[in-house]
């Protein structure tokens, strides 16, 4: 099941539409569980069954290999990729898009649902949250302005909030 449908099912439950609100402490519970899981397996590329404790998992939890610094896009680049990039401009030298959901928890779920595809690509972005609105801006410091790495996280973000 797809994050953003786990949220919505616990907030429905929450409200009491779906006539078994006995079940909202064991489903957070299980999301909480669900979301740990997959950011130890996000982080160290290793199936949660070839893991004999968290320990010694927690060692390795943000360690990635060093990389070049990334190379900045040309404004002809930013510009063009823009023209596929459906909600986002270009705003302070950033890419930037608010999206909007239904309520706060669908929010909450597209940005935990970010978190992890960010922090698997050790990209993390600049981002606020009022209710049920996310406004997101992209770049990339080392690389002093926008890079492949910011046009990647801007269409996975699109992704996620369909």
């Amino acid at each position: 099941m797809h994050p953003l449908q786990l949220f919505r099912h616990l907030w429905a439950i929450a409200q009491g539409r779906s006539g078994d609100r006995g079940a909202v402490w064991l489903m957070t519970f299980a999301v909480v569980v669900l979301l740990v899981l997959s950011t130890i397996v996000i982080q160290t590329h290793q199936p949660v069954a070839a893991m004999t404790a968290i320990a010694p998992v927690q060692s390795t939890l943000v360690q990635r290999s060093p990389m070049s610094a990334p190379t900045r896009l040309s404004a002809d680049e930013v510009n063009a990729a823009l023209r596929d990039l459906n909600g986002w401009s270009l705003e302070n030298g950033k890419l930037h898009r608010q999206f909007q959901f239904p309520s706060f928890i669908e929010a909450f779920g597209f940005m935990s649902s970010l978190a992890l595809v960010a922090e698997a690509m050790g990209h993390h972005p600049e981002w606020f949250n009022v209710y049920n609105r996310v406004t997101i801006d992209l770049t990339t410091h080392d690389a002093g302005g926008i890079t492949q790495k910011d046009l990647e996280l801007a269409q996975r973000a699109n992704q996620l909030a369909r």
